[in-house]
């Protein structure tokens, strides 16, 4: 998705994955085109966080992806075993242990794990505390929420995620693998 012309087969996969991967592509493309329409505009104070736009911009992009990849790894699962709970599904580290136990795909082994970790945790940030790192993050679990922050290369400024048009696409790329590794080791049905 960094610049990239869309290439990559779909071959063996479900029509969830694929939906899903179209949802990413639309949504990168999407953002993507509105940069380009507003290089050279003001950057205002408008926005939900008060913020310049074009800062907003990148922020609900990549909320918008991580989004992406949250309800394709919930349905999928959810398509494979329907008797799964949702409330047994609702954080990362429940998904992990369900994805192994009733899907049988271990998610630890997807390499960039970390990095969609990361993103989860940046746009926890810009949902949760407009654009800072909350107090949950920088709690018990602050050393491992920097870790996966560290691993999609979004910078701080302290405790504030500063996300560029560069991490919006890397976050695109990592989702699409992610996406591709999940539905080609799960069962099909």
């Amino acid at each position: 998705m960094n610049g990239r012309p869309p290439v990559p087969s779909t071959a063996g996969m479900t029509a969830l994955g694929e939906a899903a991967l179209g949802q990413l592509a639309i949504r990168v493309a999407d953002y993507r085109m509105l940069l380009r329409l507003s290089q050279g505009a003001p950057d205002g104070h408008s926005g939900r966080h008060l913020r310049g736009s074009a800062v907003v911009r990148h922020g609900n992009a990549l909320t918008d992806l991580v989004a992406v990849l949250e309800s394709f790894t919930v349905t999928r699962l959810l398509h494979l075993r329907p008797a799964v709970a949702y409330n047994q599904i609702m954080k990362w580290t429940d998904r992990i242990k369900m994805w192994k136990k009733y899907g049988g795909v271990d998610l630890a082994t997807y390499p960039q794990l970390q990095a969609v970790l990361g993103f989860v945790e940046v746009r926890n940030a810009l949902e949760h505390g407009l654009g800072r790192l909350t107090e949950r993050q920088l709690g018990q679990h602050r050393d491992e929420v920097l870790r996966q922050i560290v691993a999609t290369g979004v910078q701080l400024d302290g405790d504030r995620v500063l996300v560029t048009p560069e991490d919006v696409g890397r976050c695109g790329d990592v989702g699409e693998g992610f996406v591709r590794f999940l539905d080609l080791h799960a069962p099909k049905t």
